[in-house]
């Protein structure tokens, strides 16, 4: 049986916005930044928005886009001052090993490396 292949739609909206709030600081700030923390918690406070495929991704991109940038943009600020009143806070990352098992496989965009510094 093929692993299942799902992806959360909001995810890539989240870390473009926390890529653009980031842009708005000062290298030096952004370079004690860790911007999973940013995404994270902006993450947990919005709805999820779950594809299956090509035609659901697009229908939940459209739905994000549309009804709530307002919210992650919120979202995203509230965690970026959340990790900015300490922002040299330590903590293990996670590691890319697999995390839901055998039969179901996640897939989407936090899936892969992203060096948000490469783009700022």
């Amino acid at each position: 049986m093929e692993p299942l292949i799902y992806r959360n739609a909001i995810e890539p909206l989240v870390a473009q916005e926390v890529e653009r709030q980031l842009q708005k600081l000062s290298p030096q700030l952004v370079s004690y930044i860790n911007p999973a923390q940013i995404i994270a918690y902006a993450l947990n406070r919005l709805p999820t928005l779950y594809a299956t495929s090509e035609e659901g991704w697009k229908k939940q991109q459209e739905k994000a886009n549309t009804e709530l940038a307002k919210e992650i943009t919120n979202a995203v600020k509230w965690g970026l001052n959340v990790v900015l009143q300490d922002p040299f806070k330590s903590s293990t990352p996670l590691s890319l090993h697999e995390q839901t098992g055998d039969k179901y496989e996640r897939r989407n965009s936090s899936d892969r490396r992203y060096n948000f510094r490469e783009h700022l």
